[in-house]
């Protein structure tokens, strides 16, 4: 088969906004694993875990739940019920080994 621009393109595949968000997710996992793992718990540990945590969670909304183009008021619910419980259990964990460490 002789290569024409048009069949070259359509062999190689391109990096779309999902696989990307995919490799964003995957890159996170692995840098929350190391510092979860590197040392004993610490409040600073957690609070860094709970922002990759709601950075992950926003991603997962928007792209992989299909939110992005949603009602803005389902997204806001969405979202903001993602937030608060996420935020609740870092505090509550950050708050546990704040005083643990007492």
């Amino acid at each position: 088969m002789l290569q024409t621009p048009q069949n070259y393109d359509a062999g190689r595949k391109k990096l779309d906004r999902t696989n990307l968000v995919w490799l964003g997710l995957v890159g996170l996992t692995l840098l929350s694993v190391l510092v979860g793992e590197s040392g004993p718990p610490s409040v600073m540990a957690t609070f860094f875990i709970c922002l990759i945590v709601l950075l992950k969670g926003r991603w997962i909304i928007r792209d992989f739940m299909g939110l992005r183009h949603a009602a803005p008021l389902t997204r806001w619910i969405i979202t903001g019920y993602f937030f608060v419980m996420t935020s609740l259990v870092g505090i509550f964990v950050g708050y546990l080994q704040f005083t643990a460490t007492q």
